[in-house]
């Protein structure tokens, strides 16, 4: 019976911290995604550059996160690894673009991100 106790204490415990880590870094990802907005809106090379750096670290830790503590079909779990690897591949076109100094090519690349974000959020939260 101990055992048991202490078993479901543990995982509402790691649950907690799961959902923690996913608030924390969905937050750092709205920042980083806003960030780079303003940057486009306002003409701001280092606001967008900025921005691109907190997306990476948030999409670094999402990329380690259990995402199986929160969706509970398999093949759900595994779309969610393909939107984090497809965000780190438009991050790095987004970067690749801004130092080229190609705007236009730039902006497809944070719509890309944006698309990928909101393919996550309807398996996520059921839009």
């Amino acid at each position: 019976m101990k055992k048991t106790i202490l078993a479901l204490v543990a995982s509402s415990v790691l649950a907690l911290a799961s959902e923690t880590t996913i608030n924390a870094t969905m937050s750092l990802m709205t920042q980083g995604m806003n960030q780079i907005q303003a940057g486009f809106l306002y003409s701001n090379k280092k606001d967008i550059a900025d921005g691109i750096e907190v997306l990476e670290k948030a999409n670094a830790i999402f990329a380690n996160v259990d995402v199986a503590l929160f969706i509970k079909h398999n093949n759900k779990i595994q779309v969610t690894h393909n939107i984090n690897s497809n965000l780190d591949k438009n991050i790095k076109g987004l970067k690749k673009a801004i130092a080229a100094e190609n705007y236009t090519d730039a902006t497809r690349e944070y719509g890309e991100l944006t698309s990928n974000c909101i393919a996550c959020h309807k398996i996520v939260r059921g839009w």
